[in-house]
């Protein structure tokens, strides 16, 4: 038995060293296992620099980042950052608002803050500040920036995220204040979709007790125990529906919870420390989703509540925390657990695959992103256009050069242990096309009326149709019209038309001219005028001419008659 393990062990190895060379655009990313890898066991580990607790804990590209949670000095909005395979951390860009009790989520590689608690008087005689900023640290950058806040503000959410939307489930508010304060439990169930920047209300937890534990399995979410509280809350975010599962053996608050997926060690949920009633505990509380049954695990080396725990390739990792006996007090501790099983985990589940994009509806681009997500760290993925041959990707990418009509795809994924899934088909359609217009009518040239028929063909069934006369606003129409009191002159009009996807096409500008007051003839008074003038001058000229011969003849002039003109 142990020969096998031992082999298991190395082939792992040997897979997890090709997986570590992905490209950090790949849904997962991995690290070598540690090498004292013994299951059921606790190693401790270099301490977080700031002692803290309520603090919280979220895994990037197999490292851990530690954020905000309250310390001696009171709400931090320290950032560390934990490298496994040194042992060290480093201080990393802060959280821009100090605060602790925070849901904290990982969507794409990024770090959502969500929620939490920024002042409280602890004299009794003051107020809690809760607040619902929604801050986003991108590692990969060091940078955070700004979202859309969560609609309920409220301490100690729970965050879990499920096919592309992080949920914000229960917390508590304060209500009159001041003094004395009233705890109020929530049950509002909250998610937010990154894509859109947006959120939307889901079904209520039945049942609001106080400072859950949870951690996602399956892409089912579970919310369990609480203060004097042994429920396990069920939420299918697929149904929107809650469903019950065994109570956990012993009920806690403000323990710290995470789950292994299959791949290293077996499905479970391990509920870690906490505490029943006052003291705090080691406990290590795991839960089987397969068999719906409790079992325990090594309890952690330190009690506490109020920790943060994190998971990398199937063992988890401790940190911080407090306590309240006798003395309230902060943790620095960072101890890994191991889980049951490591190393000899016999998965034969393949990986649920979900494609957030495309989605089923029309694009106006030629160019499409697919973006999917695993159930499961993911050892090579590839994908089908149309059922034509597969095409192996590294991760989220885009599909290129897509034709105009309609598109199927299948996303397909094989995990470390050679399962194979597959996404659900999506079907989609392109129409990146602009609509072509043609003008019959008005033609380039001079018309004699002031109304012109406006005759045009669209090469498609269209949404709207338009006309600008003259370079002025669009006017709509249904159809071919006519362009009514056009003024004399020069005029221009341009067709546009939209599609049912939304492209706009757009007619070559016709150029025509209108005339309709002609020039007047010339008038016939002026005509008859000029005729007479004509015929009396020219009698004139005859007459004159005539004397003037006459008098040559008598010798009373000599010379040419020209002269005498």
């Amino acid at each position: 038995m142990k020969k096998t393990a031992a082999i298991t062990v190395c082939l792992l190895w040997l897979l997890l060293l090709l997986a570590a060379s992905t490209p950090a655009s790949s849904p997962s990313t991995f690290l070598v296992p540690h090498a004292e890898a013994t299951e059921n066991t606790w190693t401790t580990l270099e301490p977080i620099p700031t002692i803290r607790r309520n603090l919280g804990v979220a895994v990037v590209n197999g490292k851990i980042y530690a954020i905000g949670g309250t310390g001696e000095g009171g709400y931090l909005n320290t950032n560390e950052e934990y490298d496994p395979a040194t042992n060290t951390w480093t201080t990393k860009t802060p959280m821009p608002t100090p605060r602790s009790d925070f849901g904290i989520a990982v969507f794409q590689n990024k770090i959502y803050c969500i929620g939490g608690i920024i002042y409280f008087d602890w004299s009794g005689y003051g107020e809690g500040i809760l607040c619902a900023f929604n801050e986003v640290y991108d590692p990969l950058t060091d940078t955070w920036e700004n979202k859309t806040s969560m609609p309920t503000k409220r301490q100690r959410p729970k965050a879990n995220v499920v096919n592309g939307k992080i949920y914000l489930i229960g917390g508590f508010q304060y209500q009159d204040l001041p003094p004395p304060y009233t705890q109020i439990e929530l049950n509002v169930n909250e998610a937010y979709d990154p894509e859109t920047d947006s959120w939307s209300t889901k079904t209520p937890i039945p049942n609001t007790p106080y400072g859950p534990a949870s951690a996602t399995i399956n892409n089912k979410i579970y919310v369990i125990s609480g203060f004097h509280s042994d429920l396990n809350q069920i939420y299918d975010p697929e149904s929107d529906t809650w469903f019950q599962g065994a109570s956990i053996p012993t009920a806690v608050a403000l323990a710290g919870a995470g789950a292994t997926s299959g791949v290293m060690a077996p499905k479970r949920i391990y509920v870690i420390g906490g505490y029943p009633s006052y003291d705090e505990v080691s406990l290590n509380q795991v839960y089987n989703p397969e068999t719906n049954t409790w079992s325990s695990g090594s309890q952690m080396p330190t009690a506490r509540h109020s920790l943060g725990v994190a998971v990398i390739n199937d063992t988890l990792y401790a940190i911080g925390g407090g306590s309240t006996n006798l003395n309230v007090r902060y943790y620095d501790e960072n101890e890994r657990y191991t889980p049951i099983g490591f190393g000899t985990a016999p998965d034969t589940t393949p990986p649920v695959i979900s494609v957030v994009s495309p989605e089923n509806k029309t694009y106006t681009a030629n160019n499409v992103s697919l973006t999917f997500s695993g159930s499961e760290p993911i050892f090579s993925m590839r994908y089908s256009l149309d059922r034509q041959e597969n095409v192996t990707i590294t991760g989220n990418t885009t599909l290129t050069g897509l034709s105009d009509g309609s598109h199927s795809l299948t996303v397909y994924a094989n995990d470390l242990f050679g399962n194979i899934g597959s996404s659900d088909t999506a079907y989609f359609i392109i129409d990146a096309t602009f609509p072509s217009i043609s003008i019959l009518s008005p033609e380039n040239k001079t018309y004699d009326t002031a109304d012109i028929p406006l005759n045009f063909t669209v090469s498609e069934s269209v949404s709207w149709i338009g006309y600008s006369l003259n370079g002025q606003a669009s006017v709509t129409i249904t159809g071919n019209t006519t362009l009514t009191g056009l003024s004399d002159g020069s005029h221009n009009v341009t067709v546009y038309a939209k599609d049912t996807a939304g492209n706009t096409g757009t007619s070559e500008t016709i150029y025509f001219t209108i005339k309709t007051q002609q020039s007047e003839p010339f008038p016939i008074t002026w005509i008859v005028a000029a005729i007479v003038i004509i015929a009396v001058v020219g009698a004139a000229l005859l007459v004159y001419a005539r004397a003037l011969s006459k008098r040559q003849k008598k010798g009373e002039f000599a010379g040419d008659i020209s002269t005498l003109l």
